[in-house]
């Protein structure tokens, strides 16, 4: 084609056909451009469309990480709510209602003082952020919620960790100095087990205004990071119905 361009201008050059030659090499000269102006076209609709591809491939990622999350989010939400109960029955015990069962003394403090945490399964988005291409997502919504679950979860592991050391100091500690830990873990394990529990433990245990604190503390904490899950969830099911909108267009 350009051998063909060049054999025209130079025939009528050649004619002395000037205004033609100069009409002719305007119309050729746009004819390239037009042509590179189709090729760039085609080329960012290829890279468009690869860039498509991967970042569904992405959102199919992350959005199976946020099922697994959402299951995960569910089970230590019932289990924050448990321990809220549980820190609540020690209390009132601390504040002088009757303990009917030792068994009950023992399978509440040890469910409260079992540590449990929650995980995000967040591998894809985070590799996402780590690579710093997180702009491949090109609905807001999603990027921005997802960033928003993320810092969410920040704030909630200061939280936990301050949680934690609280337990150290009001439960952990005293705790290890009168009861038999065994014991409490037999019981919290299996409710109809027939072991013998230690009332005199139980009265020292009681005369303790640390470990008192320290179920106020469990109680109150819990009920914090109980809520922080919940608003965490709601983002969780919101990012999903959006990511599983996004797949489907």
């Amino acid at each position: 084609m350009i051998k063909f361009f060049r054999q025209t201008r130079y025939d009528l050059m050649n004619k002395n056909k000037t205004g033609k030659y100069l009409k002719y090499a305007i119309g050729e000269t746009i004819l390239v451009v037009v042509g590179i102006l189709i090729a760039l076209q085609i080329n960012n609709w290829n890279e468009n469309k690869k860039n498509r591809q991967q970042e569904l491939i992405i959102l199919e990622n992350i959005l199976q990480d946020l099922e697994n999350d959402k299951i995960g989010l569910n089970k230590i939400i019932e289990r924050r709510i448990s321990k809220v109960a549980s820190a609540e029955i020690m209390i009132s015990y601390y504040e002088g209602v009757k303990i009917d069962k030792l068994s009950d003394y023992y399978s509440h403090w040890t469910n409260v003082l079992y540590w449990e945490a929650h995980y995000p399964r967040n591998i894809a988005f985070k590799e996402l952020v780590n690579s710093g291409n997180v702009s491949i997502i090109k609905n807001a919504d999603i990027r921005n919620t997802l960033l928003d679950i993320t810092a969410s979860y920040e704030e909630l592991f200061a939280v936990r960790e301050h949680m934690y050391d609280d337990y150290g100091i009001y439960l952990y500690s005293p705790y290890s100095e009168i009861i038999d830990y065994g014991d409490g873990i037999k019981v919290w394990s299996n409710p109809n087990i027939k072991i013998e529990l230690s009332e005199k433990d139980i009265a020292v245990a009681l005369k303790s205004k640390a470990i008192k604190n320290g179920f106020t503390l469990a109680s109150f904490n819990n009920v914090g990071l109980q809520e922080q899950l919940i608003q965490i969830l709601n983002n969780v099911d919101l990012t999903i119905v959006w990511i599983k909108k996004e797949i489907e267009q």
